[in-house]
């Protein structure tokens, strides 16, 4: 699974709403049950899964079974928080969300076509990503068998922007 530190991009735009049911329609388009990139912290995340805040800052929580599937949250590190220039104050931030549905999403033929693009990683030769247009969004499809294994919520695209960060499809 591509971590948050995995130094990737997305592409700018606007996502169609129209034709796929998913958490990401609801709310913020790249919130995950409230809990939104670059703007949520771990106490969010607590609050939300009725768990006890964690006290250091890691690089990830998870994989959390809650209804529906799993969740797995990344978050901003302070080492992250220097290569990308970021301020200290996005440190303990959520960074990325990969959520996994119980029972999985259908194949990635049932995503809609419009205001999403297929992005490849070179990095990793099982996967290819559908990104929304704003980069909010993105479904993570396994190449072999076109199943979408998981869902993830990142930053927009014009937030990635204000960071130092060269990327291709997911963070």
């Amino acid at each position: 699974m591509v971590g948050a530190a995995a130094l990737l991009s997305i592409s700018a735009g606007q996502r169609d709403r129209h034709r796929f049911a998913s958490p990401a329609l609801a709310g913020s388009k790249n919130s995950w049950r409230g809990i939104v990139p670059l703007q949520s912290t771990s106490a969010d995340v607590a609050r939300v899964l009725s768990v006890t805040p964690d006290s250091q800052v890691a690089d990830s929580h998870g994989p959390y079974k809650v209804d529906g599937g799993e969740v797995t949250f990344y978050y901003m590190t302070a080492d992250q928080a220097k290569l990308y220039h970021a301020p200290a104050s996005m440190v303990g931030r959520v960074f990325s969300i990969y959520f996994r549905r119980n029972p999985p999403l259908e194949r990635a033929d049932t995503l809609p076509a419009r205001g999403f693009k297929r992005c490849v990683d070179d990095m990793d030769k099982r996967y290819y990503y559908q990104v929304s247009l704003d980069g909010g969004l993105a479904y993570q499809v396994r190449r072999t068998t076109d199943e979408i294994e998981y869902e993830v919520y990142q930053p927009f695209h014009a937030d990635i922007q204000k960071l130092r960060l060269n990327a291709a499809c997911v963070f």
